[in-house]
């Protein structure tokens, strides 16, 4: 089923677990100033279908080493994106600002008790460089790669080489290696 978290269509207290990936309170929660920016619904609702002594758990990404190396690396060789609309309303494209003190905020608010973090580390390996830019298009650079190709193929071209210049740093035998970290939050109704 395929439904809004801010209003789940399941009877209260009907489950025992409820396990979510990359929910995202962005629109309700500041994770820089960790306050709620308006009211918290989906937590709440969580809570709601939760049954007594029932389990949530979810993450999100804490640190993506790629991404955040992909974009400072198209602000270092075309620093005109800054002043494209797109990427200032999606910046920075894939990364997550969510911390797990945020997270622990909002589900105690919601009335979760027990709160645990865990955090994952893990390399990333792409066997070469073109591979990595493939992964990059994927996750959100394509639509802005593709306005920076309309000012001319061959200032795209140059950025990639430049790019894949600067990507020989995490190069190692077995490929690029960048670390990413997640953060599982799991709470108790």
């Amino acid at each position: 089923m395929f439904m809004n978290a801010n209003s789940l269509a399941f009877k209260t207290g009907s489950f025992d677990h409820s396990i979510s990936g990359f929910v995202g309170w962005y629109d309700c929660f500041d994770f820089n100033t960790n306050q709620f920016t308006q009211a918290d619904l989906k937590s709440k609702e969580i809570l709601r279908v939760l049954k007594d002594g029932g389990r949530f758990a979810c993450c999100s990404w804490e640190e993506q080493q790629d991404l955040r190396f992909m974009e400072q690396a198209i602000l270092r060789y075309y620093p005109a994106i800054l002043e494209d609309h797109e990427y200032l309303e999606r910046r920075p494209i894939g990364l997550a600002y969510e911390k797990p003190e945020g997270y622990e905020i909002i589900l105690r608010s919601a009335g979760f008790r027990n709160i645990q973090i865990i955090r994952e580390e893990a390399i990333f390996i792409s066997t070469n460089e073109e591979e990595w830019w493939q992964q990059m298009l994927q996750v959100g650079w394509a639509s802005l790669t593709g306005k920076i190709e309309l000012n001319g193929h061959d200032q795209l071209q140059r950025i990639k080489e430049a790019i894949f210049k600067d990507l020989q740093y995490y190069k190692q035998a077995d490929g690029i290696q960048f670390s990413k970290t997640v953060f599982f939050v799991c709470g108790i109704k």
